[in-house]
């Protein structure tokens, strides 16, 4: 399963939302259990979304251990400072 986050960066605020996600965002999930991947996409055309991060995990309630910790919502309030247009999907794959 993933969890996918796709958005745009606060105009002005690239590198403060590159570095984050480097230097915080990546190895929090990163040393989750049950997180296998963490990977983070920029846009190579001028559209929608500027970044798309791909999270894949193991299973649902992992995630939701994960997204439930007090550093998880720390996390998650940095990142929507340097984030607009934030939306998340969980996808499952079925083929």
């Amino acid at each position: 399963m993933y969890l996918t986050i796709r958005c745009d960066t606060v105009p002005g605020h690239e590198k403060e939302l590159d570095r984050y996600l480097v230097e915080k965002a990546k190895p929090f999930w990163s040393s989750q259990p049950g997180v296998r991947a963490f990977r983070v996409f920029a846009d190579a055309l001028v559209g929608w979304p500027e970044r798309t991060i791909l999270i894949e995990m193991e299973n649902l309630s992992d995630l939701e251990h994960i997204i439930r910790t007090e550093e998880a919502k720390r996390l998650r309030s940095e990142f929507m400072t340097y984030t607009t247009n934030v939306q998340s999907q969980i996808l499952d794959e079925i083929i």
